[in-house]
Parts: C-alpha cells; structure tokens; sequence
C-alpha cells in the first residue's frame, strides 16, 4: 500500500492533485520537494487550491527521504532540474509517475535516474489554473497510467488501489504508449496554435482563422507517431478536433496562457519533439518547423 508521496512541482496540476490527496491522508503523507527558497514561500504565504490552504508537508532534496510514490509535475523546463533533485526520494521500492505533457519526460527520467517501477503516465481533462498562490478548479480530469508493455504489474496495482482510496479519477489504456502519442499530438496543434496567434480556442473552432494551421500541426504529429510506430488514425485526429469545439471560445490553452504572462513555454515537448522525429526519419513537418523557429530557435 502506498503510505507516502512524493511531488515536485506544486503548480496548477501538482498542486491540485496535492490537494486531492491530502483530503484523504494525513500532512506527513503528502510531501512537496523543493529549494529552499520556494519552500520557505510557501509556509510564509501558503498555497491555496480552491480557497483551502494546502497543509503538507515540505522537504528540501538534500534532506529527502524515498517515499512509496514521486510524482513529477514540473514544467517541462524545470524538468532537467526536477530530476536532479529527485535522488533521494527514491528508492528501490518507489514507482515514479511524470505527470507532464508530451511523450519523452518518461525516457528523461528513465535516463538519469533508472527507477526500477517507471509507469507511463499522462493527465487529462482537468481546468486547473494558477494565478500567484491561488489554484483553481472545478474539474480534475483524470490519470491515464500504466506500464509500458500493458502488463497488470504490482505497482499498477499499487497505484490503482491508492487512487480509489483518495478518489483520484483514472484510466488504465490497454496501450499507454498510444495514449501518450495521442495527447501529445492535440496539444501539438491546440497549444502551439493559439500561442502562436496569440488567440483564444475561438481561433482554431469551427470558422476560426487559424484552423487549417491547427489541424496540420497535428497532422504533422501523426506523422512522426506513426514513424515511431505508434499508429494513430485520421479519426483519432478528428476526435481531438471535436473536443477542442466543445471548450468554452474565450478560453486559452496552457502555452497561450505562458505566452501571455511572458513565462518559458513547453514548446520543447511539442514542436522540438516533432522536429527531432522528423529529422530521424526524413518527414516535412513545415507548421512545426514554423513553431519551431518562433519558440525554440
């Protein structure tokens, strides 16, 4: 059973889930990783989900200890050094999950430091936003989680029995490398456009200005999947296609909503990745390319 987690990253979707989590187990179980400096910010001035205070407890990575679970739920940009961090909190015993968008935050983690129970993992669905210390939300989408070659291992198990006892919506895809590819590849489009344009969801919505450039992106990104033999089909496209219809036209994906505050974005996760495949693999991704030269280069 897990008794102890682990979360670097108290954003809008580590701190949501922190959130969920301590309503169901006691402050010494739901721990946050961090510098000093950020801890001591958040006891002076808290962190607030929804009005409530989050009361958990912090520790620094020099005084971590392995806990039954680490999430990671950093910004892609803050993942190198989230990572550097992480080394005592796990131990042999520890599953670690990346709760990050894009399909290569697993292998970053894999890479560097070699847990023995890496499940795939990605969220979806949630509304969570973050304003200074204020996290807000009203849906909290769910976690698609798994091992990489579907198998029902004892830490899937593990988690799955966690999530029911805090009441953390979940799936468990049959393949989660696909699933990984399939998000990856809507915010790919979505993310990207609208931080490009500089444009709410209205913009890539039925009669939007900037749909055909939306749509090819993603195109572009079931390309690479395919390449990467991660097959996603025209209807898998379509379906992303239907759901960003349906959001409310004035609302902003996370990219556009970094671009607007003059953060860092997670361009890396979306164009660079497509244009590292399709260097690989000799494919013309000329949208992302676009994205490319505006975001990264």
């Amino acid at each position: 059973m897990i008794g102890s987690i682990g979360i670097i990253g108290l954003g809008a979707v580590g701190g949501m889930y922190a959130d969920i989590f301590r309503r169901h187990l006691s402050k010494d179980q739901v721990i946050c990783i961090a510098e000093d400096a950020r801890i001591k910010r958040y006891r002076e001035v808290g962190v607030f989900a929804n009005g409530r205070r989050l009361d958990i407890s912090y520790v620094t990575a020099d005084a971590a200890a392995p806990v039954d679970l680490l999430i990671f739920a950093t910004k892609y940009y803050s993942l190198a050094d989230a990572i550097g961090s992480a080394e005592k909190a796990i131990g042999p015993d520890t599953i670690v999950m990346s709760f990050l968008n894009g399909v290569i935050s697993e292998k970053m983690i894999e890479d560097r430091l070699h847990p023995q129970h890496l499940l795939y993992t990605t969220v979806q669905g949630m509304d969570a936003g973050k304003l200074g210390n204020q996290i807000s939300f009203e849906h909290c989408g769910s976690v698609a989680f798994g091992e990489a070659d579907g198998s029902e291992s004892a830490a899937v198990k593990a988690v799955t029995e966690l999530f029911d006892r805090t009441g953390v919506p979940y799936i468990r895809p049959a393949d989660m490398k696909w699933q990984l590819y399939n998000k990856w590849m809507a915010n790919v489009g979505v993310n990207q456009t609208c931080a490009y344009y500089a444009c709410a969801y209205r913009g890539v919505q039925p009669g939007g200005k900037y749909r055909e450039i939306y749509i090819a992106a993603m195109e572009e990104a079931r390309k690479c999947a395919e390449a990467e033999g991660v097959h996603l089909k025209e209807e898998d496209l379509q379906k992303w296609v239907a759901v960003m219809d349906s959001l409310q036209p004035e609302g902003e994906p996370s990219m556009r909503q970094d671009t607007k505050a003059g953060r860092p974005t997670e361009a890396g996760l979306f164009c660079g990745t497509v244009v590292e495949i399709a260097d690989r693999h000799g494919l013309e991704v000329p949208v992302n390319r676009m994205f490319y030269e505006r975001f990264m280069a």
